[in-house]
């Protein structure tokens, strides 16, 4: 098989795993709380920017709340669960990216996949502070560090969004530079949902996620037309 062939084959099964997982994950997470501000869409994003023990509350509920175990309990199965998951899209962002420096002899694309890793990397130390933060909440350890792994996934996974809607757009032809801009600018929603969380943390998750179809949709092509 080709290199370049194989190359994309091993990011479009990267892609389809991470598909799959998530399909898998999501239904573990809690989908309702204790009163978070409906912005962030999910008790998860409020979870990951949460910073004093009263955010902690919204998403969970006080000590006296009778769903606060229940709500803590799946938060921490979709975390452990979320292992395979950070791996699976870490390798799905930096195989794209080489794929994409083979295709187009680009080495900043090899130097942009090292990214995805990072924010693999970044978002296992967030739920590892996470899990802690479960085991007491009232103690909130570790919660003044929480921001920095949550700004270094998402910053990563934005930077590597907006580097994949270039790869599209200028390799592609015809719709895909009309994709390849699409992809960047739902990946940009990160900034529009750091901005005000509260009221557009929603947009994290689907930024992404509109971003991460287009890339595996691309993929997809780039190994089916790829000389055998």
């Amino acid at each position: 098989m080709d290199n370049l062939k194989r190359s994309w084959l091993e990011c479009v099964l990267a892609g389809l795993a991470v598909l799959i997982i998530a399909i898998f994950l999501m239904p573990k997470f809690p989908t309702d709380s204790a009163g978070i501000e409906p912005g962030y869409g999910s008790p998860v994003i409020a979870f990951e920017m949460a910073r004093s023990v009263a955010d902690l509350h919204a998403v969970f509920g006080t000590p006296d709340d009778p769903e606060r175990a229940r709500r803590i309990a799946m938060m921490d199965d979709g975390n452990i669960w979320d292992f395979p998951f950070m791996i699976a899209y870490g390798l799905f962002i930096a195989l794209f990216l080489r794929a994409a420096g083979k295709a187009s002899g680009n080495s900043l694309w090899y130097l942009l996949a090292m990214l995805g890793i990072i924010a693999g990397a970044a978002d296992a130390i967030e739920n590892n502070i996470l899990l802690g933060l479960t085991a007491d909440l009232e103690a909130a350890k570790d919660i003044g560090l929480l921001a920095y792994p949550v700004w270094i996934k998402f910053f990563s996974i934005m930077t590597t969004g907006v580097a994949g809607g270039i790869v599209i757009a200028t390799q592609g032809r015809h719709f895909w530079r009309i994709l390849g801009v699409v992809a960047a600018a739902s990946a940009l929603l990160v900034l529009v949902g750091f901005y005000d969380p509260a009221t557009y943390g929603t947009l994290l998750t689907l930024g992404v996620t509109i971003c991460w179809v287009i890339m595996l949709i691309f993929a997809i092509t780039r190994w089916r037309q790829a000389e055998s």
